[in-house]
Formats: structure tokens, sequence, C-alpha cells
């Protein structure tokens, strides 16, 4: 994974370990800073953002893009940082209203002192470690992981990932691995041996009850933040499904005139057909044939498993290891991938189908909802006991400050925006930049307080979609097989959705439960496998691997079994 990586130690001569070399891709290496006890270094590839300049008694480090300020005024703000006209507080207050994906990095050399700034969202998954030898902090887990010498898995977050599918809260995967908060400022001071993390209390992920709003500035803004994107990019190009939050993007290209290039997988499996067709409808309908086009891909073979798994060390989801062919082509034409991630969490009505009175309601109705495991055993395998496991999930739901049933909107943008959509689009910066506008300011801050009333039944996407040339609304959406326009059926469709979850059987007879997928000749074998597992933490038996059922499941344990 492309990025920085910063090593402290605290006694000198314990920077020992040597630094990773990359096994996956063919990254350039920069070392900015090595001395006994500290050194700074990034890894990346030809177009990949990261800039490093020195002023004064500082070295300065910006990884990614700020797209709405010109590179000058930034610098200058660094420059007033460096030289004590402004404080790290007021630094971090400016960043946190730009609209970018960036993480900011100043070190003072002769007071050892560092600071870390990202942006207001936490837009690229910065990872810490600390212990009483050393502190490192980085964008590369896996570098993380091989300075600090981690081997094994945190239990609650083994837990988790095995639940849902990620972990929860600052955890990462791995044993006193964390996540730097969005919008922080990290001050870590070598000398006293002190580190201090402030951040904005996950104010860019708050939603409100806005009755009334403009469709058309709601638009503007998010044209304007496409536009901001374009002007920083190298050669853009859009990653287009079937569904509404990409469909969005492509209405808003075609609005500006803009002719860029538009690809869609078409994977072996054929499970995407239905969204085949809704592309074949928007490519129609905006008149675009001459831009797009359909990359096919086959099923992953171990190698592309493999490699999914290292890049992220585990937190990606295994089964996405189909896409990497995907992946290759941008990096290979070296596009700029535009993605319309976030849209399904900006634009959508994220209130829960049932009403939630309780925190313990609350996971019950998350575990029916999302679990690919039953709770007792996702403790069971992580050696946890099954009432401990409960009491973490449910004090991670009340950290949120929220009631039972707006804890569950902040379960969704908190956690499943993070760890889900956040890690899945960095995945795609290990080959090629991706951007989406639907997590910029002032988008974002404009569209997501907008009342659930408002968004109800895709209402905020018809609105958008009115806008735009191509009668995009008018084409089926591939979740509901209905299109936008026909929100009478819509309305029925949740109803029934609600009425399934209100039934105290409901879950037996609607939960999706795909049967276990075989494995391929080249998988590892199973007890292989299952021993590779047990040394980082997670213990199942044959038996136990052999009655699991969740497609998604298996092809998780298959996948963490192969990290190095």
């Amino acid at each position: 994974m492309p990025g920085f990586t910063f090593q402290q130690s605290y006694k000198p001569d314990q920077n020992s370990a040597k630094v990773l070399l990359d096994r996956l891709f063919n990254y350039q290496r920069r070392m900015f800073f090595d001395e006994k006890q500290c050194r700074l270094f990034a890894d990346f590839y030809s177009d990949y953002p990261i800039q490093y300049w020195e002023t004064a008694d500082c070295m300065v480090l910006l990884e990614g893009r700020i797209y709405d300020q010109i590179e000058a005024v930034l610098k200058q703000k660094v420059q007033d940082f460096c030289a004590g006209q402004i404080t790290a507080k007021q630094l971090q207050s400016w960043l946190l209203q730009r609209d970018g994906e960036f993480v900011l990095l100043i070190y003072h050399k002769t007071n050892q002192q560092l600071f870390v700034w990202n942006d207001w969202l936490g837009r690229l998954p910065v990872y810490l470690f600390q212990d009483k030898k050393q502190f490192v902090i980085g964008r590369d887990i896996r570098q993380l992981r091989h300075l600090a010498g981690i081997t094994s898995f945190d239990p609650y977050a083994l837990a988790t990932t095995l639940l849902f599918g990620f972990a929860l809260g600052e955890k990462s995967l791995w044993h006193n691995i964390s996540y730097l908060p969005p919008g922080s400022l990290l001050k870590a001071d070598f000398i006293k041996n002190s580190i201090e993390i402030s951040d904005n209390q996950f104010e860019g992920f708050r939603t409100g009850n806005i009755q009334y709003y403009d469709p058309k500035i709601v638009l503007n803004d998010l044209s304007e933040a496409t536009q901001y994107r374009l002007e920083k990019v190298k050669n853009p190009a859009l990653s287009l499904s079937g569904g509404l939050d990409s469909r969005l993007m492509a209405g808003v290209f075609k609005q500006m005139d803009l002719r860029i290039p538009a690809f869609t997988y078409q994977d072996d499996a054929g499970t995407a057909d239905a969204d085949l067709k809704a592309v074949n409808e928007i490519v129609r309908q905006l008149q675009w044939h001459q831009n797009h086009r359909f990359i096919a891909l086959q099923n992953p073979a171990e190698e592309q498993l493999s490699q999914l798994m290292e890049i992220k060390q585990g937190i990606n989801y295994a089964g996405m290891a189909f896409i990497l062919p995907f992946l290759e082509y941008f990096k290979i034409h070296q596009y700029s991938m535009f993605t319309g991630d976030g849209g399904d969490k900006v634009l959508a009505d994220l209130r829960p189908s049932i009403r939630i009175k309780s925190y313990p309601a609350l996971l019950n109705f998350l575990l029916q909802k999302y679990d690919r495991i039953s709770l007792s055993q996702a403790a069971k395998w992580t050696g946890l006991e099954t009432n401990a496991l409960k009491i973490y999930l449910i004090g991670q739901l009340q950290s949120y400050n929220s009631s039972p049933e707006l804890a569950y909107t902040d379960f969704l943008l908190r956690e499943r925006a993070r760890k889900w959509l956040f890690e899945g689009e960095d995945r795609n910066r290990a080959f090629c930049w991706s951007t989406t506008p639907f997590f910029s300011q002032p988008f974002t801050a404009a569209a997501l307080p907008v009342s659930m009333d408002q968004k109800a039944n895709g209402k905020m996407f018809l609105e958008l979609f009115r806008l735009l040339p191509g009668q995009l609304e008018t084409i089926i959406n591939p979740n509901w097989k209905l299109p936008l326009n026909q929100q009478h059926s819509i309305r029925k469709l949740y109803f029934r959705q609600r009425l399934k979850l209100y039934l105290p059987w409901s879950h037996i007879l609607f939960k999706d439960s795909t049967a276990k997928i075989q494995l391929n000749k080249g998988y590892t074998e199973s007890k292989e496998l299952l021993n590779n597992l047990a040394y980082s933490g997670l213990v199942l038996s044959d038996k136990d691997f052999e009655k699991t059922f969740h497609t998604d499941l298996v092809q998780e344990i298959i996948g963490l079994s192969l990290i190095q």
C-alpha cells in the first residue's frame, strides 16, 4: 500500500528493524529522514499524490489532495505554523474546512515534536502503534505490523470482523494497532514521551433534521466538488455500476458536457446481471457509447486473494479479490478513478426499519441484519466469553452518545462507512488514485443533515436526477427492481421489508443463506489454513469450518489464513 511511515524509538539504537520491502508492487521508496531514533519514509507510484519539503527546522509531508485550495495557500499556512504565527489548533480548524482526502505531517527536528492532521472525515486511513520501545504511525498497515512485530489479531476486532466484516471503533484487526480518528490533531513530544490526540468528535458524520432544502443548491455543491477534483487529478475515469450513486455521477458529468471514460466490470459468476442491464440503459440514455467499456473479470485465483489480503492485512473483505484485475486496468492505463462511494450514506434514509428502544435491542437488530455468524460462535472462535463480547458491542454503540435509534445511523456512518467504504476505496489507491465527491466539503455538510423523511424511498436521489439529463430516474434500480420514479411501488416494497423484520421468525426464512463455496484446488488445505489462523488468534476446528455455510464468512476465513 502506498503512503508514509514515521517511526520513533524511545531509546538510542533501538530502530533496528529493517524497513519492509514491497512484495506486491513496484513502488518508489524515498527515505526523507533516517537517524538513530527517527525515520520518515514513503512508498508510492509515479502519480500518487505525496509531497515533501522542509522549512526552517521542520520536515513537512502532505499525502493526498486538498481540492479547494491552491498549493501556495497550504504552504503559507504551514510556514505560519512552523514560524509560530498560528497554533496547531488553528491549523486544525482551517484544515477541517477543506475539501480533500489528505494527511499532513510536520516534524520539528530539534525539539523532536511530531504533528499529524487528517481531513474532517479521515478519508485516508492512518494507523498507529505504540509500546514502551517505539511509536509508529503510517498509511501502510503492513509496514506497521512489520516494524512493531505484531503477529496476532485483536480478539474483539476479530470477533466483530467475523460478525460484520469489519472491526468497530478505533481498533484495527491487529493487536495494539489502532486508527487515527477523523479530523484529528496528533501531537507527540518524544523528549517528554507524551502523545495527545484531539479530534472533531465525528462532526463530519453528523446528521440532522433539515426539512426543506433546495435540490439545485445541493446539486451545485456536488458539481463544484466534482470540478475541484477534475482540476487536480490526472486522466479521470468513472467506475460505473447500475446503482444510483455512480449513475448520479454519470449524470453530473453529462451535464458538465464532459466526455471522460467510464468502465464497468462484468464478473464471471454473473451475479451483477441486473446491474449490467441498468448500465446499458444509462449508457444509452446518456448517449455515452463511445466513452464506455465493459471489462470482463474471472473468478479470483489464490494469488489474487493473497494479494488483496496483503494490501490491507485482512481489513478489506476477502470476497472482493475478483476486482483486482479491474483495478489493474486503471493502473496500466494510468487512470484516476471516480466512484459513487458515499451516495448510499449521504443521500439515503439511514433510519432503522423498525422502532428501537434500547441498546440491546439495537444490537439484536444489527446482528439480524448484518451478522454472518452467531455472537456465541464469534466469541468461541476468538477466545472471548459471549457475554463479554456482547457487553463490548453494546458499549461501542453507547459511545456514540445518541439515542438507540439514532445510534443505528451512527453505526452506518462511523463504522460501516469508515471501515467498509473508506477502506475499500483505499484499496483502490494501491493501484490508482481514487476519489468521490459524495464525501466532500461542502456537499456532504449540506446533504447529510437533510431529514431522513426527505430521503426516504430514494426521494433525494429522485430530486437530483430530475435536474440532470438522461431521465436516469426511469431506469430500474437493481437493488429494488424498480425505477426511482415509481415512488408508490417503492413504498410498498419497504413496507414488506419492515413486515418481515417485525415477525419474530422472519430471519430464519428471509435471511440470505448462501451455500458454502467449495475451496478451489489452489487454495490452502483446511489443516494448514486452520493452523495459520490459530497462530494469530482465530481458533476453529475442521468440524467448525465444515459447518460454515455463509459464503462471505468462508472467504473471510480463507483470506485471513493467507496473510503473511
